[in-house]
């Protein structure tokens, strides 16, 4: 594959991140408008924003395979029209049931968009996860461009449907760099060398990694979804520096993309411990934030944006390598899988969240803790599990 061709796939899957990082929060950053447009309450609209969650459970269960037999710009191509379907339609819509629909279809694009960009960008690599981790500082920028054009929009007190529509624009760059670009067909990428016939085994490393798919997705969802409302509403920020937190979060997380692409670059630090290591700052980071009562806003930036550093800067991306390294064979399978069970955390997150935040705010986001606690257990027990494992073999030979 020539250099220019290889530039050219980056480019469309890197733009439509950027997008992605758009539609994780758009709808929370935008709920006071939308409650109005849809006639409904606080507890309807978080709902509509589970619908995301949805619509990947219907999809990844089949797409991670589907994948490797289709071709990949033929899934790009619909989930760039899913994605346009959703941005262009839900600031024009008027019912809450139109919301429910448009949603869904993001959720399709987002697991259409992963099931094509993971493997394609590990064969482009030529086996390495840099370029995966690259996935996540694209939705960081995205989620920290979006509330300084809210911030904007208010100011000049211009329609809100336009934050929507700039994502529209982003998506038709990518469709006009995709209708030009002939993409080889997909392949079955392996990246270790397997020397006997590939085999599934559900066991508890399988247990351990989906069920943390599923809380670390909860708990960077459920942060970015009521950060902003609770700063604002519990502590008393204006709603400049409430939604500024944002992009604080966002500019963590690209920090943290940085860093965690530099130390698996030049394997400074085993995966598994950096795993661990992030897990507990992003405890650290939210027991401050949450436990110590201060209203300074340069604090707060700074241990927001610790905790997107840690929590949202490569966690959740090297936790489905460690899903991957257990079972060689199966790339497409275990992250469909893996994803699979982050997209329940993005359904019943804002259902469950949503029906607790209008009374009780601050309970809902110390509830964050609980899940930040279960992170650092899950992976923890599964570094100690790996290091007893390999001091069995050394003992063995």
């Amino acid at each position: 594959m020539n250099k220019a061709l290889a530039i050219r796939m980056q480019a469309i899957v890197y733009l439509m991140y950027v997008v992605q990082g758009f539609a994780l929060i758009i709808l929370a950053q935008t709920m006071s408008a939308l409650t109005t447009i849809w006639h409904t309450d606080l507890a309807g609209a978080t709902a509509v924003v589970s619908a995301i969650g949805l619509g990947k459970l219907i999809a990844y269960p089949f797409l991670g395979e589907l994948a490797d037999r289709w071709q990949r710009k033929t899934l790009l191509l619909l989930a760039i029209l899913a994605y346009g379907l959703f941005f262009i339609c839900v600031p024009i819509s008027t019912h809450i049931w139109q919301g429910l629909i448009l949603t869904n279809f993001a959720g399709i694009a987002n697991a259409m968009l992963d099931a094509v960009a993971y493997p394609m960008l590990l064969l482009l690599h030529h086996g390495r996860s840099s370029g995966n981790v690259l996935i996540k500082a694209m939705i960081s920028l995205g989620e920290g461009i979006l509330p300084i054009i809210i911030i904007n929009l208010n100011h000049y007190q211009l329609w809100f449907g336009w934050v929507f529509w700039v994502a529209a624009v982003i998506l038709a760059v990518a469709l006009v760099v995709l209708l030009d670009t002939n993409m080889p067909d997909a392949t079955v990428v392996v990246t270790e060398r397997v020397t006997r016939a590939p085999r599934w085994q559900w066991d508890i490393v399988q247990v351990t990694f989906l069920t943390y798919g599923f809380t670390a997705m909860w708990l960077m969802i459920h942060f970015t979804q009521w950060v902003t409302r609770y700063f604002q509403l519990v502590r008393g920020f204006s709603a400049s520096n409430a939604h500024l937190l944002m992009t604080c979060y966002s500019v963590g997380s690209l920090l943290g993309v940085g860093i965690v692409f530099v130390l698996t670059g030049r394997r400074l630090i085993p995966e598994k411990w950096l795993l661990v290591m992030l897990n507990c700052v992003a405890l650290m980071s939210l027991l401050f934030l949450l436990i110590v009562k201060t209203n300074a806003v340069v604090l707060v930036g700074l241990a927001t944006g610790l905790f997107g550093m840690s929590a949202a800067g490569g966690a959740l991306q090297l936790g489905v390598a460690q899903l991957i390294a257990h079972n060689p064979g199966f790339n497409g399978r275990a992250t469909g899988w893996y994803f699979f069970a982050g997209s329940f955390a993005v359904l019943l997150m804002p259902i469950i969240t949503g029906q607790f935040a209008t009374q009780h705010l601050a309970q809902v986001m110390q509830s964050l803790l609980v899940v930040s606690v279960i992170n650092v257990i899950l992976v923890g027990t599964h570094a100690m599990r790996v290091v007893d494992r390999n001091r069995t073999e050394i003992g063995e030979k």
